[in-house]
């Protein structure tokens, strides 16, 4: 007769709870693992050959593998109690139903955020209360498919198991082979020994007038205007797009819009392929020689915060980058492992962990690789991002700023704030308009600390005197100031919020360089600069020739070194300045000088331009001297600067190339509220309407981690 134990549950030991728990692992590591390398296989960089199939897939399931080894074993450990109650398939299905919530959950949460609650921050009670019934769609489906991998039998669990054992050997064989084909560019020659390192920084939507250097007294900017003493500052340096992608393209390629063809801000628009100001560093010509840099002169990365990404064309010539908002760690491209990881869902948890951790994630990654490379020759853009929606600065940045006595809805400012205010649920009062102004210079001030970390860096490794170093932004920003605009019975007020205006605020942007052995100190370069003249002036620093393809010069921008030449010795220049800067987005088409602005609707010109302007109640005239505001439109077709603005203009738009303006989400809106105020006709242009990329307001991409 059995015995009263021989009835109770089977008890596990320790080591079979261990056993059990590795097993599990070994399973789910398959299952995630190739589920998540079909993904990443989809990627815009695709594994190369069957020996890069093979050791990428192996090598997701080797991480997969560890990941839920070190999850379960540790869950088998402080859980003990609870699992070792079940024995032999009981206990597995126990691990395997563990696993399988915290797995699906995951891959639940991160592809359905576009969906869900966007633009809200991931601890928001919308958020936090998705989050829970994702969590229970997860078990309730980890409970089904935890019985149905126990009831397939045990010869299916070892085959499994024995797939895992060998992807461990294949994947940990293939990372390590890949650690040998990532090239040592940048090695110290006789080609690039007299060059200059390069640290281009460029600070997302950072308006000039908000820098001390710029004459601003109140926002704390030191390391900045320190580096204005030491080094030139321009004046008056103009954007070639208020918008990101298109802007970046011109400072990159010193080319116009149209000519580099990063017109539309849309995802999957790619630039066609240029010569960037990295990859020309890789094979420029001397000048008054025949001799060329090589690929391996100069090591080139790229530290990326917001909407810039590889997958935009921006990133030719560039070695390794870093996606903060798109989670990816460092890649090498060199590495098909390090392209491939960057795509899996562990890995692009793991960088948003860590941006959890450290606020300024995208300058101590920037830091390590200068670190790796301070015996070498290399160039970094470093994409900082605290001064573009959302406005949300750490404690330390905030606290100088922000009224204590504020009682107000707005703790940050996010995209969707302005969708707020612009549709009219919400009206902001004149203190919610000091929030938002006080929290952005808040923005501003981190970004003068995280720039003064890289400098305190490059000083620490030696180099700074081997470094040109160059500050800049891809347009400005508006705060809620008030324009004045064209409505049915005149002219009406509507505050204008973040960027893609032809405004002032968000067309003029710092430019800061500094070398001590390139450049003088406490140069103030008055002359009109824009940012394709960014490209030229740094080959002219360097001794290079222009980018050129296929033999033929396309380069629009011109090298104001001269300028700053000629300022340094007290002598009028020899150098022809420039007379005009222009400007477009989808919408308008702005030209001007240091004196007068012109703008236009993107629809009067074109082959059908007029050759003189209507009486058009969009066309936009200011006088900058007396209405640095732009408050008063002294727009007039007969005024003789308009009839000379619109002159260049029209000669401008006849020697670009065509471009197809596809319609963003962003220029949709500016149409929809000019619409219901009543004056957005004869502005708004007939192209197919699409979704606009909007990488900035997802909760899950905030660089600063909050």
């Amino acid at each position: 007769m059995p015995s009263s134990d021989d009835s109770r549950p089977a008890r596990a030991t320790f080591q079979q709870t261990q056993l059990a728990a590795i097993g599990a692992a070994l399973t789910l590591g398959v299952l995630f693992g190739l589920a998540d390398a079909v993904v990443a296989d989809l990627s815009l960089y695709p594994p190369r050959g069957l020996w890069g199939y093979l050791g990428c897939y192996a090598a997701a399931v080797f991480s997969y593998v560890v990941l839920f080894a070190l999850l379960l074993g540790g869950a088998a450990l402080f859980a003990f109690p609870w699992f070792r109650r079940g024995g032999g398939q009981e206990l597995l299905r126990r691990f395997l139903m563990l696993g399988l919530s915290l797995g699906l959950f995951a891959e639940i949460y991160w592809w359905t955020r576009p969906f869900v609650f966007y633009g809200r921050s991931s601890v928001s009670p919308e958020r936090l209360g998705a989050a829970v019934v994702q969590l229970v769609v997860a078990v309730g489906l980890a409970w089904v498919v935890a019985r149905l991998l126990v009831r397939l039998g045990h010869g299916l669990q070892i085959g499994m198991r024995v797939v895992g054992s060998v992807a461990i050997l294949l994947g940990a064989a293939f990372v390590w082979s890949e650690q040998g084909l990532i090239e040592s560019r940048g090695t110290i020659n006789e080609r690039n020994r007299d060059l200059p390192n390069v640290l281009l920084v460029i600070v997302d939507a950072l308006r000039a007038d908000h820098l001390g250097a710029y004459g601003n007294e109140r926002i704390a900017t030191p390391h900045l205007d320190a580096l204005a003493q030491r080094g030139v500052l321009v004046e008056s340096c103009y954007a070639q797009a208020p918008y990101t992608l298109t802007s970046f393209g011109s400072i990159l390629t010193g080319k116009y819009p149209r000519r580099h063809g990063l017109v539309a801000q849309l995802p999957g628009v790619q630039m066609k392929p240029n010569v960037t100001l990295p990859f020309h560093l890789k094979t420029a010509r001397f000048k008054g020689s025949e001799e060329r840099l090589r690929d391996e002169d100069y090591a080139c990365g790229t530290f990326m915060t917001g909407a810039v990404s590889h997958g935009s064309g921006l990133a030719r010539g560039f070695d390794a980058y870093s996606e903060a908002m798109k989670g990816h760690d460092l890649v090498q491209m060199d590495s098909q492992w390090s392209r491939f990881r960057s795509k899996l869902l562990l890995w692009l948890f793991k960088n948003k962990l860590q941006q959890r951790v450290d606020s300024s994630l995208v300058v101590t990654t920037a830091r390590g690789w200068l670190q790796e490379h301070k015996d070498r020759r290399w160039m970094a853009m470093v994409h900082l991002y605290s001064t573009h929606t959302p406005y949300d600065p750490p404690h330390v940045h905030r606290f100088p700023y922000v009224d204590p006595t504020y009682d107000g809805p707005i703790k940050a400012f996010y995209s969707d704030s302005r969708y707020a205010i612009e549709q009219g649920k919400y009206e902001p009062t004149e203190a919610d308009v000091r929030q938002v102004r006080d929290l952005y210079a808040g923005g501003t001030s981190q970004a003068d600390a995280q720039i003064g970390e890289l400098l305190a860096e490059l000083e620490e490794l030696g180099v700074m005197e081997d470094t040109l170093v160059i500050v800049t932004s891809d347009h400005g920003e508006d705060l809620g100031e008030w324009r004045r605009v064209p409505v049915d019975d005149g002219q009406g007020k509507v505050r204008f919020w973040e960027h893609n205006h032809m405004w002032e605020t968000n067309l003029r942007i710092p430019l800061i360089l500094a070398n001590t052995q390139l450049l003088p100190h406490g140069v103030v370069v008055e002359e009109l600069v824009e940012s394709v003249d960014l490209v030229p002036t740094i080959c002219d620093l360097l001794g290079l020739e222009l980018p050129t393809e296929e033999g033929v010069m396309e380069v629009d921008g011109q090298s104001f070194l001269p300028a700053i030449r000629g300022t340094q010795v007290g002598e009028p220049s020899v150098w022809e300045p420039k007379r005009f800067t222009f400007a477009e987005n989808n919408l308008f088409f702005s030209v001007q000088d240091l004196e007068w602005k012109l703008v236009v609707p993107r629809l009067l010109l074109g082959d059908d331009a007029p050759e003189v302007l209507p009486e058009d109640e969009w066309i936009r005239f200011f006088d900058l001297r007396e209405n640095v505001e732009e408050e008063s439109n002294l727009f007039r077709p007969d005024h003789p600067k308009v009839v000379e603005l619109w002159s260049v203009l029209r000669e401008y738009d006849a020697s670009m190339p065509e471009a197809e303006y596809l319609m963003t989400k962003r220029d949709r809106e500016q149409v929809n509220l000019l619409s219901a105020l009543g004056y957005a006709g004869g502005i708004v242009p007939i192209e197919e309407e699409e979704d606009e990329e909007q990488p900035a307001n997802d909760p899950e991409s905030r660089p600063d981690g909050q």
